[in-house]
């Protein structure tokens, strides 16, 4: 489909949005009410690691940034949640509003990026003062090869929806496996715009395939070019068996009982789709830090902005040799964020701040290098002159014995019997 042809798809649904009274989602009810999730104070300990109020906030905390979800939508009246959600888009209905979420799914992803400090809980999202702009795409989350196809026509008009509102970042929450030239089309369209979409690879490795190569089946978007795709991580780095393997994996984030909002409490989320939420939300905090505080800027627009936010995060992520399966490793967005900023940025509680030059003990510390370095030639020649001596010394009697005439090579005796092969376990008998 042309460019043009996708957007006039767009425009007409967004007319169709427009042409429905708010209150018809408003009044909208899930027919199978899912059950109402309870307050959870303690936090896992791979997401404690991030410590965000200590070693994220001091430098960014989302401001002025908007992240899309792609899911199920976002239920807004969720406390932790609270005015940190727009009204959105709901696709699959054709109306203006996707604060609600039957599922939940939607609603863990944008508490991941989102979710502010309340007394009950110890969790909250990494970009605390960013926006949330649902769209719904789907009713039931699928990041596994079961279920419901969902519509690679919504996910891609659903990009287009959160480019046209002003979204930075694109959280897609859910996976396709069919690769759509209308879904490439949109994906090439955010990415031209500047607006980074982050997609999860897909929960639907099979195990016994660990070490055969890469996953049979292929997700999209986290396939397509300028999207970065990300795989699970388990609490303690590793990979999440069940996270697909293939060139399209870009990182890992925790994808393994990581805890965010649910319906009136805090639900137990797996897999690569809510690891998408971390690395969106990492995306808020580096388009939120202020200019004045980076090492370089960002570029304003275009496919060199969304190169510079993945390649700051894919390049800050703790390493891995095996790329199919880890990408460029784990994310760690307080490298990510303290490699971005400059070096007379605001400082990081008990970070060691890299003093400034100073010229004069730079002269000094290279001189002293050069005396060392001359000492080190003179020991080493002297050392080398006395080996020569010794040497000497011991060839010397040796010499005269045959009178300067030179040795001969002894004849090997031949054993009795040819030698025999011993294996590794034998040599320790």
């Amino acid at each position: 489909m042309s460019r043009w042809a996708s957007l006039s798809c767009v425009a007409l649904v967004g007319a169709a949005v427009l042409a429905v009274p708010t209150a018809a989602s408003a009044a909208e009810v899930c027919e199978t009410p899912p059950p109402v999730d309870q307050v959870v104070e303690d936090v896992p300990r791979a997401q404690t690691g991030y410590d965000p109020q200590e070693r994220l906030w001091p430098l960014s905390r989302g401001a002025g940034v908007t992240v899309a979800v792609l899911d199920t939508g976002v239920d807004a009246s969720h406390p932790q949640l609270a005015d940190r959600v727009d009204p959105g888009f709901d696709l699959v209905r054709g109306v203006p509003d996707a604060t609600t979420d039957c599922s939940p799914h939607g609603t863990g992803l944008a508490g991941v990026v989102v979710a502010q400090e309340v007394p009950e809980t110890g969790f909250v999202g990494l970009a605390p003062q960013a926006r949330v702009l649902p769209v719904q795409v789907t009713d039931e989350p699928r990041v596994d090869n079961g279920g419901e196809p969902v519509s690679t026509t919504l996910i891609a008009a659903g990009i287009d929806t959160a480019v046209a509102e002003g979204a930075q970042v694109v959280a897609v929450g859910v996976v396709s496996y069919a690769d759509d030239p209308e879904l490439a089309a949109a994906v090439a369209r955010a990415v031209t715009a500047g607006v980074l979409v982050v997609a999860p690879v897909g929960d639907a490795h099979d195990r016994d395939r660990d070490g055969a190569g890469a996953t049979r089946l292929t997700s999209y978007p986290a396939a397509y070019d300028g999207v970065l795709g990300v795989g699970a991580a388990d609490r303690f780095g590793g990979r999440v068996q069940t996270s697909q393997v293939g060139d399209y994996v870009d990182l890992l984030a925790p994808g393994q009982d990581v805890l965010s909002t649910g319906i009136g409490g805090q639900h137990v989320y797996q897999g690569s789709a809510i690891a998408t939420a971390f690395v969106a939300a990492t995306a808020a905090l580096l388009v939120a830090l202020p200019d004045a505080d980076r090492a370089e800027p960002l570029p304003a627009t275009g496919s060199e902005r969304v190169a510079a936010l993945s390649d700051r995060i894919t390049g800050t992520a703790t390493g891995s040799s095996d790329s199919l399966r880890y990408g460029a490793g784990v994310l760690d967005p307080v490298r990510a964020l303290a490699e971005s900023r400059a070096a007379d940025g605001p400082r990081l509680p008990g970070a060691v701040q890299t003093p400034p030059p100073d010229p004069a003990a730079e002269t000094l510390a290279t001189a002293r290098a050069d005396a060392a370095d001359r000492s080190g030639l003179v020991l080493a020649g002297a050392a080398a002159l006395l080996a020569v001596a010794v040497l000497v010394a011991a060839l010397l009697p040796r010499a005269r014995r045959r009178r300067w005439r030179a040795g001969r090579t002894p004849v090997p005796v031949r054993p009795d019997h040819p030698p025999e092969f011993l294996s590794g376990d034998a040599l320790y008998r």
